[in-house]
């Protein structure tokens, strides 16, 4: 059992190795970091590919409802436990109230694909294949969960979904 939990710390600390590396000082590429980051309350602007291969933008979002931005990972216990909690929130009462993005971290189209499908899960899942809008925010482990606020300010920013996200709505 102890070895379980070595094992889980090394993925977490390579998970944070890997976010810190140069590509996270770098603009650009997979998404595109337009403002703010994870120093301020702004959101950083992003556009990355949905499952189907179209660009999905973050500002189009933005000033509309809040938007919770999950980020996940395929391989992490702590993000497919979660799937349930976070697939109610599509449905009432929540519905229409809150846009839910994932962002699927450092993995391919095919393999998002098929845990997507095999999870059940019922939200817009995006590419961040090359880690950068992960590291524009500050990710430094996954799950992380940021919550936009209805004005377009970052809210919430932690390893677990808020306990009331209704409070945040």
């Amino acid at each position: 059992m102890r070895y379980r939990y070595a094992i889980a710390a090394l993925l977490v600390l390579l998970c944070g190795v890997a976010l810190a590396g140069p590509e996270r000082l770098l603009p650009g590429g997979g998404g595109s970091a337009a403002t703010g980051g994870p120093e301020n309350d702004r959101p950083v602007d992003f556009t990355l590919p949905g499952l189907d291969g179209r660009p999905v933008a973050l500002g189009r979002f933005l000033g509309k409802k809040p938007v919770l931005l999950v980020f996940w990972a395929t391989w992490c216990p702590e993000c497919k436990a979660a799937i349930p909690e976070i697939n109610a929130m599509t449905t009432e009462p929540l519905a229409g109230k809150l846009q839910i993005l994932g962002l699927a971290f450092r993995e391919p189209r095919e393999k998002v694909a098929n845990a997507v499908k095999a999870r059940g899960i019922r939200f817009p899942v995006l590419l961040d294949e090359r880690g950068q809008v992960a590291g524009a925010y500050g990710v430094v482990g996954i799950p992380t969960y940021v919550l936009i606020d209805r004005r377009g300010n970052v809210a919430y920013r932690e390893h677990v979904l808020p306990g009331d996200i209704a409070r945040y709505l």
